[in-house]
């Protein structure tokens, strides 16, 4: 049974589960019906005991993790848990989590997936072609499917695609046996103490000097690594799409023909590319791919197309938390674009919106509408970029001018006070955009919930 590779890390062992969200259950469930622990404790920061009782289970809430005092065996840390660096030092020895696990035992069938942004599309892409080419596959991880609940689908023949966050991989020491290694931007810079650190818990999905990593040259000028290496180059010619690699000193290379991409996005060809080339390491035949390739319509609030509503066509890009992907979807539809929507969470110092208002000054829209906190942290980039501001207090809007090119910035606290101005500005035929280059935090619980919160907004 594959549940018995695990009998050593919770058979007569105390554990403690960090954080009772979705994989912290998850946890738990799996190591109660499995095993036979001497102890569980779960931490969570929220009072859980009137939600969750069961005798000889230990809750500690209402403190920091750091204000723990006990001895554990292993501590099962969730994606997201800040520790604090005297915990680490405390207890850094036993600090594991559900990828980590996993991976010391299953890494040999394990696709992982990694990066920035482009992760979830990658990894449902990679899923979908392995399955559509008969493969049993499953896939997991940050996509919503914890670790452990796949453990029992193994077979003999089974790989598994396995989305990895950086939280997910702080504390691996094992890296996948196949890992794809998409991009690094600025993120997270809340949670982590700079870029370097975030940088650093993502590099750990190469541990282990066994695993390959496939990687867009484009995006990395070099991935210091003991495991072997695939690059890949993209060079477009008249629509068409050549990818190019390496693989024991063979050069291979295949066509991606763009206009029958259901996947918007030059920019998603990277994940294209790398979901592509890793089921021709599994065995799936160029034209099995191409056919699911074609066929991939991409995820919910990823340049999302919900319709058009009063001559305006809405597309939710919620995911787009950098200013990075705001870029990428400003390129993606030219000038298209009728009005676009900016502004959420700031998350550090080391993220900069420069080239994102260069790119505006390009892109030729027409209105913009900034949420807080971010959005005038934006718009004063406008102005640093050139835009002259031209007031008039008797509009429900300020114009910012450059070269004869005129933008009407709307300042909203909310979709809702956006939306009569929407309707009413926008013009007929162009885009309506949701593309924020910022997180949701402050306004909304993560980058789902803004994106359905604007898909109610737009409904009439």
């Amino acid at each position: 049974m594959n549940k018995d590779k695990l009998n050593k890390y919770f058979n007569d062992k105390d554990i403690l589960i960090l954080g009772f969200g979705k994989e912290g259950i998850s946890s738990y469930e799996f190591i109660s019906k499995n095993f036979t622990p001497n102890s569980i404790t779960i931490y969570d920061k929220r009072d859980i005991s009137d939600t969750f009782k069961v005798e000889n289970v230990k809750l500690i809430s209402e403190i920091e993790p750091e204000s723990i005092d006990a001895v554990f065996d292993i501590i099962l840390k969730s994606p997201g848990i800040p520790l604090s660096d005297e915990f680490i030092k405390k207890f850094e020895n036993i600090i594991s989590s559900q990828t980590d696990i996993f991976l010391r035992e299953f890494s040999k069938i394990t696709i992982g997936i990694t990066g920035t942004k482009g992760k979830s599309t990658t990894a449902t892409l990679t899923h979908k072609i392995l399955s559509d080419s008969e493969k049993h596959a499953l896939l997991g991880g940050n996509i919503g499917v914890p670790c452990f609940d796949l453990i029992n689908e193994i077979t003999n023949d089974t790989i598994v695609i396995l989305e990895l966050s950086s939280h997910q991989l702080q504390y691996v020491k094992n890296g996948p046996k196949i890992a794809i290694f998409l991009n690094i931007y600025p993120e997270h810079l809340d949670f982590y103490k700079d870029l370097n650190s975030y940088a650093k818990a993502k590099m750990n999905i190469l541990n282990s000097g066994n695993n390959l990593v496939i990687y867009p040259k484009k995006e990395f000028s070099e991935i210091k690594t003991k495991s072997h290496k695939i690059y890949f180059t993209i060079d477009i010619v008249d629509g068409i799409a050549n990818i190019n690699y390496a693989q024991n000193d063979k050069h291979i290379s295949f066509e991606i023909n763009i206009s029958k991409l259901k996947l918007k996005g030059v920019h998603n060809l990277n994940n294209i590319a790398a979901a592509a080339i890793t089921c021709f390491l599994k065995e799936c035949g160029l034209e099995h791919i191409l056919q699911s390739i074609y066929s991939f319509k991409g995820l919910e609030h990823r340049l999302e197309y919900c319709g058009k509503i009063r001559n305006i066509n809405f597309y939710n890009d919620s995911i787009s938390t950098i200013p990075q992907t705001t870029i990428a979807a400003l390129r993606t539809f030219n000038n298209e674009i009728g009005s676009l929507i900016l502004g959420g969470f700031f998350r550090g110092k080391e993220i900069t919106f420069t080239e994102l208002a260069k790119e505006i000054v390009q892109s030729k829209v027409r209105n913009i509408f900034f949420l807080p906190e971010t959005g005038i942290m934006i718009f004063e980039e406008l102005l640093q970029a050139g835009y002259e501001l031209k007031v008039d207090n008797m509009k429900p809007y300020t114009v910012i001018e450059k070269e004869g090119w005129a933008i009407k910035c709307f300042f909203a606290n909310d979709f809702d006070s956006m939306k009569g101005f929407i309707f009413k500005y926008t013009p007929r035929d162009s885009i309506c955009l949701l593309s924020p280059a910022s997180s949701s935090y402050n306004m909304y619980k993560n980058f789902e919930e803004r994106g359905n919160r604007f898909k109610e907004m737009i409904k009439i």
